[in-house]
């Protein structure tokens, strides 16, 4: 399914920026994790309510977001986040297997910096990154 490539990358951002993961999908979070650990601190939860949780004991630079997760939908989460004094302002990059240019535009709408669809190749979701911190 996902093939872990190894590359020269190096984010410009500091080595100590912090992720949330925040999807259902053990081989996603495995996966994301692996990728990003040698760059990132890299936390996951699978629920939203979990996320929140998490956010409110620790900011991070920013948040993974999937869409599709148990008990809510990754937009509506993302309207908490942005509508919560002490949790807007984190940048959020949505992680989506649903494909079609409205959800990304939903998810813009919704105030995420970035939204790349699952399968993603792991260098883009680097780059991305990068750009975000």
């Amino acid at each position: 399914m996902f093939t872990l490539a190894t590359s020269s990358f190096s984010p410009t951002s500091a080595p100590s920026a912090s992720l949330l993961l925040v999807d259902d999908d053990p081989v996603m979070q495995s996966f994301v994790s692996r990728l990003l650990a040698p760059d990132y601190d890299v936390a996951v939860v699978g629920e939203a309510e979990a996320a929140i949780e998490r956010l409110r004991q620790h900011r991070p630079d920013t948040i993974l977001l999937d869409l599709n997760l148990p008990e809510t939908d990754g937009h509506a989460l993302l309207e908490r986040l942005q509508s919560s004094d002490d949790l807007e302002g984190i940048p959020v990059m949505v992680l989506s297997g649903r494909d079609g240019s409205d959800e990304r535009v939903t998810s813009l709408r919704l105030g995420a910096q970035d939204h790349l669809n699952k399968p993603f190749n792991p260098e883009e979701l680097q780059e991305r990154l990068s750009l975000l911190l």
